[in-house]
């Protein structure tokens, strides 16, 4: 009975000292037929370490990435050709993000040949198991497009430049929607239906069409009434101008034509005076109204925006400066609400 014990301690050391089959066929295994299995293998000669394993790991992960851009590439190549040349966004849709992404069901074996000190790795997932979990995948992100898509031309009938952001943002979901479709064409090997790539494109150009249409359709209507020392200056308005432009606001001089209604009352006085540097203060009213609604959407006192310099005048205008980024991150973070 000790005897027998003592065979079936040695059995699971004899098996595990045995290489993978996959090693031995240098990335081929009848285990893993390419036909089922999306493969990638590497080997290199060094020494084990965790950095050593994870760079081995690394390659064969790459290679199979490698094996998936050039399916993907090859059939849309054929494509191409049948339309005469023809291309399309989604023939030329870029396959570099590959290359950072993680394939749901990849799994990667790591083996040592210690008396050769050669490592070696293989990466391989099952297609048919990714197949299923793209294609749902597929369809919960153009349904999560569409969705957000509705709440997008929603908030555009109250607010434009919110609207303008969440269009924006919905754009980001499409870095995940075309990697499911480049993926589920390098398993199938053909473009079809089910890869809904047609559809994803029309949604991508409404999108796009949307963006363009309200760049410039925050229309603003600055009435601005400021003063250094009690002598009129024209310094916040012209630079939040130039600040609001970059968040896609346009201008106008008609108030009737206005979305929004921007109000600034501003002056400066006095602070203190030590060794020849003068100190100044802003005070600053800013009130912002959505004309449709006749809602005030923001106010604001600002006071004691200090600068300093070699007279009160110049003082002053330093504290406008001071005050432009201040004033101008808050308006926008309310257009934006």
């Amino acid at each position: 009975m000790k005897k027998i014990f003592f065979l079936l301690l040695l059995v699971p050391a004899t098996v595990f000292s045995q290489k993978p089959s996959w090693v031995t066929g240098m990335g081929s295994d009848d285990n893993f037929p390419r036909t089922h299995y999306l493969t990638g293998f590497a080997v290199n000669e060094g020494k084990e370490t965790p950095e050593f394993i994870k760079a081995l790991k690394a390659s064969a992960k790459a290679e199979l990435i490698e094996g998936i851009i050039v399916s993907v590439q090859s059939v849309k190549q054929h494509h191409t050709s049948e339309r005469n040349g023809a291309f399309s966004e989604d023939y030329t849709a870029t396959t570099s993000s590959f290359a950072e992404a993680d394939v749901n069901g990849l799994k990667i074996e790591y083996y040592c040949d210690n008396k050769t000190q050669t490592g070696y790795a293989f990466a391989y997932a099952n297609k048919s198991e990714v197949k299923g979990y793209y294609k749902a995948n597929l369809s919960f992100l153009i349904q999560k497009v569409e969705a957000a898509m509705g709440n997008a031309a929603q908030t555009e009938q109250e607010n434009k430049g919110k609207a303008r952001k969440m269009y924006e943002e919905i754009n980001l979901f499409f870095k995940d929607l075309d990697f499911a479709q480049n993926l589920l064409i390098a398993i199938e090997g053909k473009e079809d239906e089910t890869q809904q790539i047609a559809k994803s494109l029309a949604l991508k150009a409404e999108i796009t069409n949307a963006i363009a249409r309200l760049q410039s359709a925050v229309i603003v209507y600055i009435q601005s009434q400021e003063t250094n020392f009690d002598k009129t200056v024209h310094l916040l308005e012209p630079k939040l101008k130039a600040e609001l432009s970059k968040q896609g606001c346009s201008f106008t001089t008609t108030l009737e034509k206005a979305d929004w209604l921007l109000t600034i009352d501003a002056s400066t006085r006095e602070g203190s005076e030590m060794e020849g540097i003068y100190i100044a203060f802003l005070d600053a009213t800013i009130t912002l109204v959505e004309r449709k609604t006749n809602k005030e959407i923001y106010a604001n006192n600002f006071t004691d925006l200090k600068g300093g310099s070699i007279d009160y005048e110049r003082a002053g205008r330093r504290a406008y400066d001071s005050g432009l980024q201040k004033i101008t991150k808050e308006i926008i973070r309310s257009m934006e609400k």
